[in-house]
C-alpha cells in the first residue's frame, strides 16, 4: 500500500486547462492527459472548463453515475426523452444517473468538477433531432 500523498497543484491544473476543455485528475485512463493524474481504478475525477459557449451532443451512460459540482458559470441539460430542462449555476451539485438521455450546453466561463463511478467509457450517443440541434445552438 502506497502511503505517499499525491498532489496536483492549482497552477498545474490551470495550465492544463488552457489547451483542453476536460482534464482528468484521477482514474485509470486510456488516453494521455496534459497532467500527471492520480491512478485509481474505482472512479474518475476531473474538471471541465469552457472559456466559450460549448454544447455536447445527446448521449447517455450505460453504467456510470456522474456527480457534478458547479465551480463557476452556468450549464443547462435537456432530457431528450421528456423535454425537461435543468439549469445549474455556481455552487449547485447534481448527479446524472445511468440511462438518462440528455444534451448539454454551457455558457462561457463555466467550470465543473465531476466524479464518475464506475469509471470507463460507457457513453452511448443518441440521435440528434432538429429540435435538439436548435436547443444546442442556443435558439
Amino acid at each position: 500500500m502506497n502511503k505517499q500523498m499525491h498532489i496536483i497543484k492549482n497552477e498545474q491544473i490551470t495550465k492544463a486547462l488552457e489547451d483542453t476543455t476536460r482534464q482528468y485528475l484521477v482514474g485509470k485512463l486510456s488516453h494521455p492527459q496534459a497532467l500527471e493524474h492520480i491512478e485509481d481504478n474505482k472512479l474518475e475525477i476531473g474538471i471541465t472548463s469552457y472559456d466559450e459557449f460549448y454544447s455536447e451532443l445527446p448521449h447517455y451512460h450505460t453504467q456510470a453515475y456522474e456527480y457534478q459540482y458547479m465551480i463557476s458559470g452556468m450549464t443547462e441539460y435537456k432530457d431528450v426523452e421528456t423535454g425537461q430542462q435543468y439549469t445549474f449555476r455556481k455552487g449547485d451539485f447534481y448527479v446524472t444517473p445511468p440511462g438518462i438521455k440528455y444534451a448539454q450546453r454551457s455558457q462561457p466561463g463555466t467550470a465543473i468538477l465531476f466524479i464518475k463511478a464506475p469509471p470507463g467509457n460507457d457513453k452511448m450517443n443518441v440521435e440528434v433531432t432538429d429540435e435538439i440541434k436548435n436547443w444546442l445552438s442556443g435558439k
